[in-house]
């Protein structure tokens, strides 16, 4: 695979990686989100061109928070692809019955794979 000078993979053959970390007002709303709206998300998203890759909580956290890693086709701007899904009927369906105001904060880091990472 062709890389840049700096050693990483060339942007235009990839994907975009995206990792995203919720933070929740409590630990009930972080269950309810990872084990029922998050898996909704799994057949929404693809009608978006967003493809999930996984979600987790980390061992002994001392926040309630969940990690998702997704994926966006090369050239494709999660910037733009983000509010045109939390605005659609999909994402209002996924999110029924969830709090919204539960989510207190939301990070998000476009990751750039190295030339010998395995996700692509």
């Amino acid at each position: 695979m062709p890389t840049n000078d700096d050693g990483h993979k060339k942007a235009e053959t990839l994907r975009t990686f995206e990792l995203r970390v919720y933070t929740l007002r409590t630990t009930e709303a972080l269950d309810f989100y990872r084990r029922v709206v998050y898996p909704r998300h799994l057949n929404s998203f693809p009608l978006f061109g967003i493809q999930a890759h996984g979600f987790w909580i980390a061992k002994a956290d001392a926040q309630p928070r969940l990690f998702a890693l997704v994926s966006f086709a090369a050239g494709d701007e999660p910037g733009e692809i983000g509010p045109r899904y939390m605005q659609s009927t999909e994402f209002a369906d996924d999110t029924r019955d969830f709090d919204g105001a539960d989510i207190v904060g939301v990070e998000s880091t476009i990751l750039i794979p190295s030339t010998s990472s395995p996700l692509t």
